[in-house]
């Protein structure tokens, strides 16, 4: 009896010893959940860090520290914490990221949904991870003590056109689609999907997806015929579509803004109708209409902020995917 004894305290003692991670990781994965489920009532306040109002990592960070887990403040900063973890590896607890930059941070909680602090008109909601956070979701880390990542799940599957652009990328399919069209091309494996995209970069996209052929005839001082665009540049100009700058150059050069884009793709596709105001663009601005416009034939939802930010530059997957929904 007491050998019998003996062995099952052994057998106890050896079951504590190499379970207890992963029971404990289990407990704080509920608790997280839980913990974030009881402050679902509380509002969207920019900035906020409390169940007076919270903003999408305030949200995250107050939810965490309750289990006893320091979070960075921001979005960005917490992507940099914890490891990295598979969309097919994702359990409840872990934190699902959308944007390039980051500019969203949310609890998985299960059964593909995830809940966050979202915008001041949806307060802390629960939502799905299809639809459009489908399309802007950028990773997940995990910041829970858990069984180890498989190390090969570190390394996020890519695109095979581009070493760059990963396979959940928010912007991921419509390059893939623009890229086997012929639209867009890399460089040397590389999309640069991050990088301000020119304005001689968008001529070229703009003129083959349209399917206009290039021009010898130059039109501005500052675009010769030895600038690897100007056939483009040319073609787009004749057409009226582009008229560059009243000193009559085009800067092809520079980084296009994303009201120029508005301004542009007015032209080109002869958009029309209105939507509700951006938040940051008020009626005396110079391409009020345009982006109005812009924003009612669904080439651009602009930010979870209600923002559209107009003069910032526009990036190369940005472009890319307002481009696509243009000509689709």
């Amino acid at each position: 009896m007491r050998k019998v004894f003996t062995s099952l305290v052994a057998f106890a003692t050896v079951f504590l010893l190499f379970t207890p991670n992963a029971f404990a990781g289990q407990k704080v994965r509920d608790q997280v959940v839980d913990i974030a489920h009881q402050y679902s009532g509380s509002p969207y306040v920019y900035g906020g860090t409390s169940p007076s109002g919270f903003d999408c990592s305030g949200f995250t960070q107050y939810v965490f520290a309750k289990a006893g887990i320091d979070l960075n403040r921001t979005s960005r900063s917490q992507y940099q914490q914890g490891e990295y973890v598979s969309r097919s590896d994702l359990k409840p607890g872990d934190l699902v990221f959308f944007g390039s930059p980051i500019w969203h941070v949310g609890i998985y909680i299960g059964n593909n949904k995830m809940i966050s602090a979202e915008n001041s008109r949806d307060d802390i909601e629960v939502a799905s991870l299809s639809g459009y956070w489908g399309r802007n979701y950028t990773g997940a880390k995990r910041v829970i003590d858990d069984e180890p990542v498989k190390v090969a799940e570190k390394q996020p599957e890519t695109l095979d056109q581009y070493n760059d652009v990963r396979v959940g990328y928010w912007a991921a399919d419509h390059i893939e689609h623009m890229s086997n069209e012929g639209i867009i091309e890399g460089y040397n494996g590389s999309f640069m999907p991050t990088n301000n995209i020119t304005r001689g970069s968008v001529a070229k996209m703009l003129s083959t997806a349209l399917g206009i052929s290039p021009s010898n005839d130059q039109q501005f001082s500052d675009v010769p015929s030895s600038h690897w665009a100007s056939g483009y540049i040319n073609a787009l100009a004749k057409k009226g579509y582009i008229t560059g700058y009243t000193d009559g150059k085009f800067a092809p050069n520079d980084d296009i803004t994303r009201e120029e884009i508005a301004a542009l793709f007015n032209k080109v596709f002869d958009l029309g109708g209105s939507t509700s105001d951006f938040s940051d663009v008020n009626s005396n601005h110079w391409a009020y209409d345009e982006i109005q416009s812009l924003a009612a034939s669904g080439v651009t939802h602009g930010y979870t902020d209600n923002t559209f930010r107009p003069t910032n530059e526009a990036s190369r997957s940005e472009f890319t995917v307002f481009l696509y929904r243009a000509t689709n």
